[in-house]
């Protein structure tokens, strides 16, 4: 009876673990759509702004005329740079897109430089840098 009792609740104690993780999950996947539905949004709504105009596409405006709070891309690049103390000059594959994450609008720059993937997450608005980091290529 009492090995019966020991079972019983070992049974309890791992349904409840795995109550707990699927909780845990659906709250990770809860949060991730959350984070791509406001995505959707924010490009929908700046595309919809450019409707005299629909060649301009936000990852490659370069005169920012339809976000005219915004620095421009190459200070983005900029801040990046001096963050990471590089020379443009010794960096490759350049790419600087304007973008919607961490609830902002961020230009993502990313660059190579020797052995390394750089990515910078840079508010478009202020300049600061919201998120970095590097990888080895």
């Amino acid at each position: 009876m009492e090995k019966k009792q020991s079972n019983f609740k070992i049974i309890i104690a791992l349904l409840v673990i795995i109550i707990v993780l699927l909780i845990g999950f659906i709250i990770f996947f809860v949060g991730e759509f959350i984070d791509e539905r406001d995505e959707i949004r924010y490009l929908y709504n700046e595309n919809n702004k450019t409707s005299t105009d629909n060649t301009t596409n936000i990852t490659t405006n370069d005169n920012n005329s339809n976000n005219q709070n915004y620095i421009s891309r190459e200070n983005a690049l900029k801040v990046a740079l001096d963050d990471a103390k590089i020379n443009q000059n010794d960096i490759r594959d350049i790419d600087v897109e304007l973008d919607y994450k961490y609830n902002q609008t961020v230009y993502e720059v990313t660059f190579d430089y020797q052995q390394y993937e750089y990515e910078y997450y840079i508010n478009a608005e202020n300049g600061s840098i919201v998120k970095s980091f590097r990888e080895s290529d």
